[in-house]
């Protein structure tokens, strides 16, 4: 019952935001999303928005503690990144709702599991919060209690909005998919803004 309330909650949170994407599409050429940070990589370097200039950006908020939307939504990417022509010049982002358990070394480790060229940022809460805002994406701790599953994935659960972000070479907003939207279709669309 708290899993399916948990869906409802998440399900309304994204259509709320699907549709103020629509509205800003509509009255305003440029779409309020996105925008600076300053984070680090999985790799331990500081990093900008600006070191993503002249890319287009394929953006996913999540969690390296997720069962089951974010590793599938990396596979995803994953695909997308193995099936796009080679001169595209496009860079996935996976961007941690979870600091405090995202460290650099846990999202490294972690990012061994799809494509070499998702980079993985974390930072402190404050920085991850401000990188949230801008991209309008809505995180909350929830404590886990359905205990049976055998699965430990930590002392808590994130729920989060599950949108990917097409972004273009200035950093603006382009479109967005859900994780649920195939490979096919994202490089569909991408191949029109390219």
């Amino acid at each position: 019952m708290f899993l399916k309330k948990r869906i409802v909650q998440i399900f309304v949170i994204i259509l709320i935001v699907t549709s103020s994407l629509f509205y800003y599409q509509k009255k305003n050429k440029k779409v309020p999303i996105g925008g600076n940070f300053k984070l680090v990589n999985h790799l331990g370097n500081n990093t900008t928005s600006k070191d993503f200039k002249n890319n287009f950006l394929l953006v996913f908020f999540g969690f390296t503690n997720c069962p089951d939307i974010c590793p599938n939504t990396l596979n995803n990417i994953s695909k997308v990144m193995d099936q796009l022509d080679k001169n595209v010049s496009i860079i996935p982002l996976f961007i941690t709702v979870d600091p405090e358990r995202d460290t650099v070394e846990v999202l490294k480790k972690y990012l061994t599991n799809f494509h070499p060229k998702i980079i993985g940022l974390t930072g402190t809460n404050e920085q991850i919060d401000s990188v949230k805002k801008k991209y309008k994406i809505f995180s909350k701790k929830v404590m886990q209690i359905e205990k049976e599953s055998h699965v430990d994935h930590g002392d808590y659960g994130v729920d989060h909005a599950t949108i990917i972000y097409l972004m273009d070479k200035k950093g603006n907003y382009l479109t967005h998919f859900g994780t649920e939207t195939n490979s096919s279709l994202i490089i569909e669309k991408i191949n029109q803004y390219i």
